[in-house]
């Protein structure tokens, strides 16, 4: 193999594996992350192992040699304990955890591996060049360093551990780049008897400073606020190994090329000679391939869970000589801040499709209905991108979307285009307009603001401060408690506003999350310490408007003590969130300060309603909140039977307030699982009743927790 084939190989195997990342969804580029960093250093571990049998003999290269195996074999082990935590349990990884001390010894392997090399080099680097090389990277680390301080909290023992750990891989990469560099500078000056080996080397100490490059992503991250482009890193990170494993193919080729062998025929005459090798490899491989079996399965999972595609039933919409199959939209959030209770609403709502299609079968009815499922991420302008896919797909009656940010995006272009929504958990007050195409099966937020207020007024509260996301579900809520904590007498500071991501990143358990919700927390606790001055913290609560991000800021809030000593409220977003349980330190935060969400009540002592909690505790593994996935369910019913009241005069041009009419009609008739729905003039449901949950322990033997219902 001559050095251009080799490099056009490299390049074509780093474009093969980042293109996986590339193009795959935004939510889906973790999951092959995680797959390719594990491929990839899968295959340059068992190079290096295929490499050190071969070479068992050369004293001069066997130390150096294991000492790669052994770093990358910590390196791969690593990358399974971080896809373990963040694609299999969806959980913050400790600090320290099992991944950084593994990491942390093959950074220190290598190295040693990289020292090994430079005394080998005949020719070493002048003093001069060594203390430029030292200087600009000490300028990098003093900057990454002052950085991560600036973001950091000091102030507890889980904050200084987190930053030392933090701190520590830029320590780690500066030493490993300051030797890659003073390498590859040394590596020219070599003896050409000596160069045979360049190459090889070129390739790891390049991979060396691609890994450095990888690592200090995080800064651009903090600086830009670019949190959706944090994949990137992956591509560096995957490329590095890459590199390494070239380097190590051209050793392995310069090695037989004594033999006049291609590589190919030298592997094959050998075969039987180095049975360890192939031993050790196919134990290496057969990890590697358990993990892609794992992300498989992991991924078709939620695959099966998270998105159905409308297009086929564009194909269909009618079946000759049967019946009429009549297209209902739904849009929610898979994906994104909200996907927690986006997730069980749609399999509330295909249980409610395979329910409604029996009874019309069962009463010979002459339509069928067709769920169309699409995203709308948690985003806004995705949610407009859905609800003209539906349109275009001929829905007239839309379930959803999901919050209240995705209905002021789409609500006015369903107007123009006779689409009705029909919202099972959109609560903003902000929406409450009648004559519109929308009708909400859910209160407003006056409903849960004036509950919230009374709740804390009866708590002793009298200073609320308030941290909330800045769209209309954070800011109508926080504006209307304000009014109805107010009116009591009680005192609401301004607070802390944060504008939230759309995408996976502001609800996730990276630790660069955590180092950036430190900036709303500090803001939030210097509120809280200077308050404390005028009152004790007894008489003092945090009002939490948020999404999914509830976990992050829930787990990131330990590091500050006076966020300790007060109570915490949340809203209906929160309430039986699945992610604060599974958390140990967001769970415990929420039970040390009583964290308390309101919930609109649903009476879920029925036979339909425990069927579906199972199926959809099964599909999650784990049990949520059943409020608004029955809400949907009874949702998607009362469109279908409106459309079948009105199936004999359906039309390419459907009389849409005569549907409203019908919608509105049905509503009233139907009592389903989520009890009776009675609408108000702005088509928003009436008899708002609300429960309180919050977070305690399920035994005290244990350190698992559990969202229990408090009686009022």
């Amino acid at each position: 193999m001559r050095p251009r084939e080799l490099y056009v190989l490299i390049i074509l195997a780093i474009l093969i594996g980042d293109s996986l990342i590339i193009f795959a969804e935004q939510e889906e580029k973790l999951f092959f992350a995680n797959l390719v960093l594990n491929i990839n250093s899968s295959i340059a571990a068992s190079l290096a192992i295929y490499v050190t049998i071969k070479e068992k003999n050369s004293n001069n290269n066997l130390k150096a040699n294991m000492l790669l195996v052994v770093g990358l074999i910590l390196w791969f082990l690593a990358n399974i304990v971080w896809a373990y935590y963040e694609v299999f349990l969806h959980l913050m990884a400790p600090v320290p955890s099992l991944a950084d001390l593994l990491l942390f010894s093959a950074y220190s392997i290598l190295t040693i591996r990289l020292l090994i090399e430079y005394k080998s080099l005949t020719k070493k680097p002048g003093k001069k060049f060594i203390g430029i090389v030292a200087t600009i990277i000490t300028v990098f680390l003093t900057y990454i360093f002052t950085l991560t301080l600036d973001l950091s909290v000091l102030s507890t023992a889980r904050g200084l551990l987190m930053f030392a750990v933090t701190i520590a891989y830029p320590v780690f990469n500066s030493i490993l780049s300051f030797m890659a560099i003073i390498i590859l500078y040394g590596l020219k000056n070599e003896k050409e008897k000596e160069k045979r080996h360049d190459i090889a080397w070129s390739c790891e100490s390049i991979g060396f400073l691609v890994i450095v490059l990888g690592d200090s992503w995080f800064a651009i991250i903090v600086l830009t606020e670019f949190v959706e482009q944090l994949w990137i890193s992956a591509l560096l990170l995957s490329a590095h190994y890459i590199m390494i494993a070239g380097g190590l193919l051209w050793y392995i080729g310069l090695a037989n090329k004594s033999n006049h062998h291609t590589l190919y025929y030298s592997i094959k005459n050998n075969f039987n000679k180095r049975k360890k090798t192939v031993v050790i490899s196919s134990v290496l491989i057969l990890i590697m391939v358990i993990s892609i079996a794992i992300y498989s399965s992991i991924g078709f999972d939620q695959g099966d869970d998270i998105e159905s595609s409308p297009t086929k039933a564009n194909f269909e919409m009618k079946v000759p000589n049967k019946y009429n199959e009549v297209p209902i939209g739904l849009i929610t959030s898979l994906t994104g801040a909200w996907s927690s209770g986006g997730k069980s609403i749609k399999i509330a709502v295909q249980e409610a499709e395979m329910d409604v299609n029996d009874y019309l079968d069962n009463k010979n009815s002459s339509i069928r209905v067709k769920l169309l499922v699409e995203n709308s991420k948690s985003d806004p302008v995705e949610a407009l991108r859905a609800v003209k896919r539906l349109a275009d797909s001929g829905v007239k009656i839309v379930v959803g979307p999901a919050t209240s940010a995705a209905v002021m995006a789409v609500k006015d272009y369903a107007v123009q285009n006779d689409v009705i929504l029909l919202s099972p958990s959109s609560t903003s007050p902000a929406l409450s307009i009648s004559g519109d195409n929308l009708f909400r099966f859910v209160p407003d937020d006056t409903n849960q603001a004036e509950f919230i207020s009374n709740k804390m007024w009866d708590d002793g509260i009298r200073v609320v401060v308030p941290m909330w996301r800045a769209d209309t579900f954070g800011n109508e809520l926080v504006k209307s408690m304000k009014e109805n904590f107010e009116r009591k007498g009680g005192v609401v500071l301004d607070g802390v506003q944060y504008y939230p991501h759309t995408g996976e990143f502001a609800s996730s358990l990276h630790r660069i999350n955590f180092i950036m919700w430190n900036q709303h927390l500090k803001k939030l606790s210097n509120i809280v310490e200077n308050t404390t001055q005028s009152f004790t913290p007894g008489k003092m609560g945090v009002y939490l408007a948020s999404f999914d991000e509830v976990t992050p800021i829930l787990i990131q809030s330990n590091e500050h003590q006076i966020l300790h000593k007060v109570k915490w409220y949340g809203s209906d977003a929160s309430a039986q969130n699945l992610q604060i349980v599974r958390n140990h330190d967001a769970a415990n935060f929420a039970q040390t300060t009583n964290f308390s969400n309101p919930l609109f009540h649903v009476d879920l002592n029925n036979k339909t309603a425990e069927i579906l909690g199972a199926v959809i505790e099964k599909k999650l593994h784990g049990s949520t909140s059943l409020t608004y996935p029955t809400i949907a369910y009874d949702t998607f019913w009362i469109a279908a039977l409106s459309l079948e009241k009105i199936a004999n005069n359906m039309t390419d041009e459907i009389d849409i307030d005569n549907l409203k009419k019908v919608i509105i009609s049905t509503a009233s008739l139907h009592y389903g699982i989520s009890g009776n729905i009675v609408l108000n003039d702005a088509g928003d449901r009436i008899n708002a009743n609300y429960d309180i949950w919050s977070v305690t322990k399920s035994n005290l033997e244990t350190d698992q927790y559990i969202w229990k219902h408090d009686v009022n």
